[in-house]
C-alpha cells in the first residue's frame, strides 16, 4: 500500500488536453518509446524481497501530447507526456532544456536540479547510456534521485522516502487485435503453410499489417477478409457508467457498470467505438488491448 501510495503521487493523473500546447520536440527525445510496453518494479530499498509490478501501454495522442495508460497494485491511472523546446513535461517539467548540468526549476513546492549528464544506469531491463541525473529537493531530509534515459524516459527512481522504482522489461507493444468472426479461418506460419485453424470469437494480438495480412507475432499471420475485424482493445469502469456519444455529438447511452465496449481507435481524445459513436477519455475509464 505505501508503494502504491507513492507511485500515484508520483505519477500525478492528467488529462486535460489543453494544458499542453503543440510546439517543436527537441533533437534527443526522452519520451517514452510507443511502440513498447514497459514493465516496472516498485519495493522499498530497506526490503527489496518485497516487489511490486507496474505496466506501462500507450494509449494514443491528445493535442500532440503522448498519452500512457498505467496498472498497478490492482489499480489503474494515465498521464500525459510532451516534449517541446522547452524541456520534458507531464503534470510538472521533468527535464529542462537545454540540458546544462545544474540548471534548476521549481517543481510545486520542491526544486529540481540536473546533477549530471551522460550517465550509464543498469536495470533488470538492460543498460541504458547517456541518462540524465536528476534530483529533486523537497526539504533538507527529502530528496528523490530520478534518471532519464533517451527514447525511454524515466528508467529508475529513488525516492527519499525510501522506495525505488525501476524499468524491468521493455518489450514490442501490440497495438490491436484482430477478432476472427468466423471457424475454420486458418492462421499462418512465416512460410505460408497452414498453422492451425482459428476458432470463432478469438482475438489474436496484432503487432503490425500489411494489405493483406495482420501479423499476430513470430512471423505467423492472418489474412484479412470480412471474417476478420480489426479492433484496438476495449474500455469499460469497474466503478460507474460510461457515456457513448453520437457522431453529432450527442448522448447515445450509457454503458453498465464493467461492460466492455470494444475500440477501433484514439481520437483527440476519445476512444472510437464504431460509426463515429465515441467515448471521452477520463480518469475512470479503463483500456485494456
Amino acid at each position: 500500500m505505501k508503494n502504491k501510495i507513492l507511485i500515484m503521487t508520483l505519477f500525478t493523473v492528467l488529462l486535460v488536453s489543453s494544458l499542453l500546447p503543440n510546439a517543436a520536440a527537441a533533437s534527443t527525445s526522452f519520451l517514452m518509446n510507443t511502440k513498447k510496453n514497459y514493465t516496472y518494479t516498485v519495493y522499498e530499498q530497506k526490503n527489496k524481497h518485497n516487489r511490486s509490478s507496474m505496466t506501462a501501454t500507450f494509449t494514443g495522442k491528445i493535442n500532440g501530447s503522448d498519452l500512457w495508460y498505467y496498472k498497478f497494485a490492482g489499480d489503474f491511472f494515465q498521464k500525459l507526456y510532451l516534449q517541446d523546446d522547452y524541456g520534458l513535461e507531464s503534470a510538472y517539467t521533468e527535464l529542462k532544456f537545454p540540458l546544462v548540468k545544474g540548471a534548476e526549476w521549481k517543481k510545486d513546492n520542491a526544486t529540481a536540479r540536473i546533477i549530471s549528464l551522460n550517465n550509464t544506469v543498469k536495470t533488470p531491463a538492460g543498460t541504458f547510456s547517456n541518462c540524465v541525473l536528476v534530483e529533486t529537493t523537497y526539504n533538507a531530509s527529502n530528496k528523490d534521485v530520478a534518471y532519464y534515459a533517451p527514447g525511454h524516459g524515466l528508467i529508475k527512481l529513488q525516492s527519499g522516502s525510501g522506495v525505488t522504482m525501476e524499468v524491468s522489461k521493455i518489450e514490442n507493444a501490440h497495438y490491436g487485435r484482430v477478432l476472427i468472426k468466423e471457424k475454420g479461418i486458418p492462421m499462418y506460419n512465416p512460410k505460408g503453410k497452414v498453422h492451425r485453424t482459428l476458432a470463432k470469437g478469438e482475438g489474436l494480438k496484432v503487432f503490425k499489417e500489411n494489405a493483406s495480412s495482420y501479423d499476430v507475432g513470430g512471423g505467423y499471420y492472418v489474412k484479412k477478409s470480412k471474417a476478420t475485424l480489426f479492433y484496438t482493445g476495449f474500455v469499460y469502469s469497474k466503478k460507474q457508467q460510461l457515456d457513448i456519444y453520437a457522431p453529432n455529438g450527442k448522448l447515445h447511452r450509457k454503458t453498465r457498470v464493467g461492460e466492455t465496449i470494444r475500440v477501433y481507435g484514439f481520437e483527440n481524445g476519445h476512444y472510437q467505438v464504431g460509426g463515429g459513436y465515441y467515448i471521452p477519455a477520463d480518469i475512470h475509464v479503463q483500456y485494456d488491448r
